[in-house]
């Protein structure tokens, strides 16, 4: 059974074990340890992982797959600053700051 990463100190500890290729291979390795960040990019519909750039769901269709209590990258809406404030260490671990102007 694997167990769960509670920890930041536990995760960085865990990832100066493996032979880490670069920060895009870091933030894959990270997103399958602990899970893909609520902060996140979109695309002409499509939701993106902010952190490792993974496809999470889209709204084509009229239909909104997974956005709840997501926090969009250039967002500066009060339902993405309420979502951010919910966003733990697991969800801001090397994701850029949403609210940033040159994000997008």
């Amino acid at each position: 059974m694997k167990k769960e990463i509670k920890t930041k100190k536990e995760l960085l500890k865990i990832l100066k074990t493996l032979p880490i290729e670069n920060k895009a291979h870091r933030n894959t390795v990270i997103c399958s340890l602990i899970g893909h960040s609520r902060i996140c990019t979109t695309c002409f519909g499509h939701r993106y992982c902010g952190r490792c750039g993974d496809q999470l769901g889209d709204s084509l269709g009229s239909v909104d797959y997974g956005i709840k209590d997501a926090v969009i990258v250039g967002h500066n809406c009060p339902e993405c600053k309420k979502n951010y404030k919910l966003c733990g260490w697991k969800d801001k671990l090397y994701v850029p700051n949403p609210f940033k102007k040159n994000n997008r």
